[in-house]
């Protein structure tokens, strides 16, 4: 059983373990650098950053922002060690149980097969793609962003609105926190 235990403090010693998980899974363009990631968790806002617990050891890590009427899943990971065992899927079946309505993520476009398989396992749990045109903003507010493609749940009738939203609140509003 997975349980996820929410961090809210930047002094949690369970961040402290999960940071390089974070910084290996995800490249620069696609996260925010230690410090920042701890003052968006101090501020504990709209950001949900959760440790992946199995049988109370860290296995992984989940962050999720509530914007209202969308869910965005901003990063999920789970360490080298510990994959083939299905805690991604139980996070993402979590997440269904616990964030009822439109959830939407982020993922590279498949250039290669390592990014292939990545949305393909996100299909087979229940996510399609809505946007191969999408620009990631930067997290520090430098350079061009970051081309992604947008999956979801569901298609949400004010998909270009709501992407706006996740731009300005998970990456704008938060870029000099």
């Amino acid at each position: 059983m997975i349980t996820l235990h929410r961090i809210e403090t930047p002094g949690d010693i369970l961040l402290e373990r999960l940071t390089p998980l974070y910084e290996e899974a995800f490249p620069p363009a696609e996260r925010r650098d230690a410090g920042q990631l701890a003052r968006v968790i101090a501020r504990r806002e709209r950001m949900y950053f959760h440790a992946i617990l199995e049988a109370g050891e860290p296995v992984g890590l989940f962050a999720y922002w509530d914007l209202g009427e969308v869910y965005y899943l901003e990063h999920l990971a789970v360490f080298a060690s510990c994959r083939g065992r299905s805690i991604g899927t139980r996070v993402l079946e979590e997440a269904a149980r616990r964030l009822e309505g439109t959830r939407l993520l982020e993922v590279e476009p498949p250039a290669e097969a390592a990014r292939a398989r990545r949305v393909a396992w996100y299909e087979r749990n229940g996510y399609r793609v809505l946007d191969r045109q999408h620009v990631q903003p930067p997290y520090d507010g430098r350079g061009a962003g970051c081309p992604l493609w947008v999956m979801g749940n569901a298609r949400p009738p004010r998909l270009p609105v709501l992407l706006e939203r996740v731009k300005r609140v998970v990456f704008i509003e938060n870029e000099n926190v």
